[in-house]
């Protein structure tokens, strides 16, 4: 009597996923997908370009006290600036409100200024009850360039951010926002031996202030 066959158990075999498809997603690199990875970069660059904001000079002046002193400040401030020559122009705000915009030299040479300090501000003063705070502002010509430079440089247009801060260094060579923003799109291109030397510019051009101090941030970390 023939013995009876035994049924052999059916196996089934899982296929092989393709090369291609065992391959990690670009959401897995990095831990985020490229459009973040992306993002970061891009936010990373802004924040650069927010370091290099244009240098103002700014002083506040309590003209209740007295106009001629008052005066004395303000000019002593504009002729020392003037000496470095990193400012043009001296703008006046009170109570939030500009008053007036004028030449350095004229508010340097007290003798060309005093026909405004002493006439329309005086009026401008005249009903004022207590402290009469002026907010006084020294600029230069160059910030709008370095603005621009900022802008650019924040939307990663690198050579056209250095073209704007060129065209800020051409009208004011120690200006430390040029100097710092051009250092640092000089950085994000690789250059580093060159950012070196605008960072250290832009840090001799302003030892105490904010754009010194992120100018030297950057020199640490070349």
């Amino acid at each position: 009597m023939p013995e009876p066959k035994t049924r052999r158990k059916k196996v089934t075999r899982k296929a092989r996923r393709p090369a291609q498809a065992r391959e990690r997603s670009p959401r897995a690199v990095g831990g985020g997908d490229w459009s973040e990875l992306a993002d970061r970069a891009a936010k990373k660059v802004r924040e650069f370009a927010d370091k290099a904001k244009p240098a103002a000079e700014r002083m506040a002046v309590d003209v209740t006290e007295g106009l001629d002193e008052a005066f004395a400040k303000v000019s002593q401030q504009a002729r020392d600036l003037m000496a470095k020559g990193q400012h043009t122009r001296v703008r006046i705000r009170f109570r939030g409100k500009q008053i007036a915009e004028l030449p350095i030299t004229a508010v340097a040479a007290a003798e060309v200024a005093t026909f405004w300090w002493f006439g329309p501000l005086r009026v401008v003063l005249a009903h004022v009850v207590g402290k009469a705070i002026l907010d006084v502002e020294f600029v230069s010509n160059a910030d709008h360039h370095v603005a621009q430079g900022r802008k650019l440089l924040g939307d990663g247009e690198l050579e056209k951010a250095v073209a704007e801060f060129d065209k800020a260094l051409s009208m004011d060579r120690r200006h430390a926002g040029a100097l710092l923003g051009k250092g640092i799109a000089l950085k994000l291109k690789g250059d580093k031996t060159a950012a070196r030397q605008f960072f250290e510019s832009a840090e001799d051009a302003d030892p105490r202030g904010d754009v010194g101090r992120e100018a030297h941030r950057h020199l640490d970390n070349l």
